[in-house]
């Protein structure tokens, strides 16, 4: 059921320092010999704005997929910074710009699935 508030709620998520490890597919990540390698990052910085709620859906449940949650959409604006390492990924470095870092779509909010349903 979508529901529209009379208000709009932000958000901001703060990180700094956080290792990003990918494995490029799902067999390779199960693949105790990982052959096609382990790339790394390190996100030195990363800021994300949630605002301008335009939309909400509350209660949201399927039962079939054991999945139910709350749900809000909005715009956000994400500044990031991130370095690979000389080693694995040769020292490349990210930077964006957040005043031209925006999406119009963004979800947040709260679920439950599996077990936890």
């Amino acid at each position: 059921m979508a529901v529209a508030l009379g208000f709009l709620p932000t958000g901001v998520v703060r990180a700094q320092c956080l290792l990003r490890v990918d494995v490029f597919t799902v067999p390779n990540s199960f693949d105790p010999k990982h052959a096609l390698g382990i790339f790394s990052a390190i996100i030195n910085s990363m800021k994300i704005k949630w605002g301008g709620m335009t939309r909400s859906v509350l209660g949201f449940s399927d039962a079939t997929n054991k999945f139910r949650g709350d749900f809000f959409e909005c715009s956000a604006t994400i500044a990031v910074s991130a370095t690979t390492p000389q080693d694995t990924g040769h020292g490349l470095h990210f930077e964006s710009d957040p005043a031209t870092t925006v999406t119009n779509l963004a979800q947040f909010g709260t679920e439950h699935n599996g077990v936890f349903f």
